[in-house]
């Protein structure tokens, strides 16, 4: 009986490990009525101000100051940051960025109660600034 226990443990150990690392190699993919929403919020100098404020005190430590993933803590983390400027994630929607920084995934949080509706698309705002591309689906 101990012998079948002791089994299933490092069975156990073994999976979920491994289980966690599949987990983040998938693709991030908001569903499509996520993605299709608009940003509400003007791309006014003092929106991105105050997204860039946002970013710096709650993204730059893991995704660094132009979101390439290099911030000072990214290197502690077991999954990398992604790099913000990569076509796979600049080329996103601004209402697929926004549905990930609700939903979050390990080890980047939940941002859904973290910070206002509003701090979320400034800190989207802020990012298409710094990634040097053009916003899609922005209200003028």
């Amino acid at each position: 009986m101990k012998h079948h226990a002791m089994t299933t443990r490092i069975c156990l150990l073994t999976l979920v490990p491994a289980a966690v690392l599949f987990a983040a190699e998938q693709p991030w993919t908001a569903p499509a009525r996520a993605a299709a929403k608009k940003n509400p919020v003007s791309n006014s100098p003092a929106a991105i101000a105050a997204g860039k404020a946002v970013y710096e005190k709650e993204c730059l430590s893991c995704h660094g100051p132009t979101g390439k993933g290099d911030g000072p803590k990214a290197k502690d983390l077991k999954v990398q940051p992604h790099d913000l400027s990569a076509p796979q994630i600049s080329g996103q929607s601004d209402g697929a960025l926004y549905w990930k920084l609700n939903t979050g995934r390990n080890p980047m949080p939940k941002y859904d109660e973290l910070l206002t509706e509003e701090q979320r698309w400034q800190v989207i705002n802020y990012l298409r600034t710094v990634l040097a591309r053009p916003a899609e689906g922005r209200a003028p």
